[in-house]
C-alpha cells in the first residue's frame, strides 16, 4: 500500500438485496461486492454504494495522498426485506471485523506507522461493529474510529440487533493523545451517546438532525452524507475537520455537539466542552462547580447563634459521580455542620475542644458523598466549596 494515510469504510445491513446478490453471484467468478454495478435499489435504480461513493470522493478530495477503501461483506449483510432476519447480519459483524483487520495488517507496509501513516476506520450501522472489532484486532490501533448511527436504542436491543459498543469500546485506548484512538460518534436515529458511560468520557458524541420529512432509512444513513459534506465544504469546522488525519488538535473537540436546525447541517452547538486530560492509573473525571446562591462559590460562610440553614439545588446527569468539598467548622464544642441531600443526612462534622483556648474549637475535614441511594439522583457532579459556621 502506498505511503500516506489509509481510510477504510464499512457498510451495514443491506435488507432486500439477498435475491439480487445471489443472482449476481450465480453468474460471477468473483465474490460480488457491495459496490458491484448490479447492486442497485430496485425502486430507484440508484447504486447501493452511492452514499459511500460520495463520502469516498469527499475524503479523497480532502486528503489527496490518502488511500480510501471500502470493505465489503455484502455476502453476509444481504438479507430479505424483513427486520426479523437482521439478527443474522448482526451476528456476522464480529468475524468480518477480524477479516478487515487481517486484510489491513497484510496490506499495510512494514513501518507504515513509523513513516507517519495513520489509519482511520469508519463504520455505519452494523458496520460500526465491524470497524470497532477491526480497531481492536489490528496490530497497531487506528488513529481514528468514526461511528455512524450504530444501532443501540431499546428497540434494537430488544430485537437482538444492538451493537452494544459501550461494552466493546472500553477495550480500546480511546483518548485525545497522539498515541491514542480518537473516537467520534454520530447519532441520527438509532444511535446513543457513548461518552456518558464509564471509561468512554473521551468519545466525541454528535447528535445530528436529519430532515423531518425523510423516511427512517434516510435518517439512519444521514451521517454518511453529513460527514461527506463536512469533508468537501471549504472552511468547515466540524466533522472531518476534527480528524487528526487532517491535522486537527483533537484535544479541543467537545464531548457533545447537537445540530438544532435541519436546514443548517454543519451548524452545531457545543453542549459539553473537551473532556479532561487522561489521568494515569485513575479515571479522568469532568468537574462541575456547584453554584451556591448568595455565596462567592469559592467560600460560603454560614453564621448564627442557633440553627442556620443554607439551601441550594442542582441537577445531575449520567456522567455525574459524586460531590466533594472541604469544610472548616469553628465554634463552641458540640457545634455541628450537617449536610443533607434530598432530606437525608449524608455528612456531619462537629467542633472539638481546643486545649489551647478553652471553650473554643474547630474541625477541618474533607467531605465526600456517594449518593447512590439518593432519591432524586443516582449520582452527583464533583464540586468544591468551603463552609464556616460559628
Amino acid at each position: 500500500m502506498p505511503a500516506g494515510n489509509t481510510i477504510v469504510m464499512s457498510h451495514g445491513w443491506t435488507p432486500g438485496y439477498l435475491d439480487i446478490w445471489e443472482g449476481l453471484q450465480a453468474t460471477s467468478t468473483q465474490l460480488v461486492t457491495y459496490w458491484d454495478p448490479g447492486m442497485n435499489n430496485a425502486s430507484t435504480g440508484e447504486p447501493l454504494s452511492s452514499g459511500f461513493a460520495t463520502l469516498a470522493a469527499a475524503l479523497q478530495g480532502a486528503d489527496p495522498d490518502a488511500t480510501v477503501m471500502m470493505f465489503s461483506w455484502a455476502d453476509q449483510s444481504s438479507t430479505a426485506l424483513n427486520p426479523f432476519v437482521a439478527y443474522a447480519t448482526e451476528r456476522a459483524t464480529e468475524v468480518n471485523g477480524h477479516r478487515l483487520a487481517t486484510a489491513l495488517d497484510q496490506a499495510l507496509a512494514p513501518g507504515f506507522g513509523d513513516d507517519g501513516g495513520q489509519v482511520h476506520l469508519i463504520g455505519h450501522s452494523f458496520g460500526a461493529n465491524v470497524a470497532t472489532t477491526a480497531a481492536l484486532a489490528l496490530t497497531d490501533s487506528p488513529r481514528q474510529l468514526t461511528l455512524f448511527d450504530s444501532p443501540e436504542v431499546n428497540l434494537t436491543e430488544f430485537l437482538g440487533l444492538a451493537n452494544l459498543l459501550r461494552y466493546k469500546l472500553t477495550r480500546l485506548d480511546i483518548g485525545r493523545g497522539p498515541d491514542q484512538t480518537f473516537v467520534d460518534n454520530y447519532r441520527s436515529l438509532l444511535g446513543e451517546r457513548y461518552s456518558v458511560f464509564p471509561g468512554l468520557g473521551q468519545v466525541a458524541d454528535i447528535e445530528l438532525l436529519p430532515p423531518p420529512s425523510d423516511p427512517s432509512e434516510l435518517k439512519h444513513e444521514f451521517p454518511i452524507g453529513w460527514y461527506a459534506t463536512s469533508a468537501s465544504t471549504p472552511g468547515s469546522q466540524v466533522g472531518y475537520a476534527w480528524s487528526p488525519l487532517a491535522g486537527a488538535d483533537v484535544s479541543t473537540v467537545g464531548s457533545l455537539y447537537t445540530q438544532n436546525d435541519a436546514s443548517e447541517p454543519l451548524q452545531l452547538d457545543e453542549v459539553f466542552g473537551p473532556p479532561p486530560g487522561a489521568v494515569d492509573d485513575r479515571i479522568a473525571l469532568a468537574v462541575t462547580p456547584l453554584m451556591i446562591p448568595g455565596g462567592d462559590n469559592d467560600n460560603l460562610t454560614i453564621t448564627g447563634n442557633g440553627p442556620t440553614t443554607a439551601n441550594t439545588t442542582f441537577t445531575t446527569d449520567e456522567s455525574s459521580l459524586w460531590l466533594t468539598f472541604d469544610a472548616t467548622v469553628t465554634g463552641q464544642p458540640g457545634d455541628t455542620l450537617q449536610l443533607f441531600i434530598d432530606g437525608r443526612q449524608r455528612w456531619v462534622a462537629a467542633v472539638a475542644a481546643d486545649n489551647d483556648e478553652p471553650g473554643d474549637g474547630d474541625a477541618v475535614a474533607d467531605g465526600g458523598v456517594d449518593p447512590a441511594s439518593s432519591s432524586s439522583c443516582t449520582t452527583l457532579s464533583q464540586a468544591s466549596t468551603c463552609c464556616r459556621w460559628w
